[in-house]
């Protein structure tokens, strides 16, 4: 459903308007730090294989224990990172190549966000559904 808008020749959605959440809130300040994170990792693959494949297995580590974590937003946000990536098998590994699990970290929180916001359209990447492959 469209609506008339002020500018001409552009008509503005309606039911869009009325699910998004707000663009400046705290929730979306942080699932834009989250996707950015999923940004900096997605290049590893034309880079180095080996390690998009250790990202890849700690975001899907991290991720699965968010869910069992983590019921709403708030819990997404307020939760200890250090508490969640210290029950990762493979957090060690990113450590020891020199990396920063917590950008594993917020992209699984960012996988995780989606899961629990699926009528969410704001930032979200047309092609990718919740898993960093």
């Amino acid at each position: 459903m469209t609506t008339w808008s002020h500018a001409p020749g552009i008509e503005a959605a309606a039911e869009r308007q009325q699910t998004l959440p707000p663009c400046d809130g705290p929730e979306m300040i942080a699932v834009r730090s989250w996707q950015a994170a999923e940004g900096r990792l997605y290049p590893l693959i034309m880079v180095d294989a080996a390690l998009y494949e250790d990202a890849v297995t700690l975001v899907r580590e991290a991720a699965d224990v968010l869910r069992s974590r983590c019921a709403d937003v708030i819990d997404l946000i307020g939760v200890d990172p250090l508490d969640i990536l210290a029950t990762c098998p493979s957090a060690p590994v990113w450590t020891q190549r020199g990396l920063d699990p917590a950008i594993a970290f917020d992209a699984a929180r960012a996988i995780r966000w989606r899961e629990m916001t699926p009528d969410c359209r704001v930032g979200r990447h047309g092609s990718n559904s919740g898993d960093p492959r």
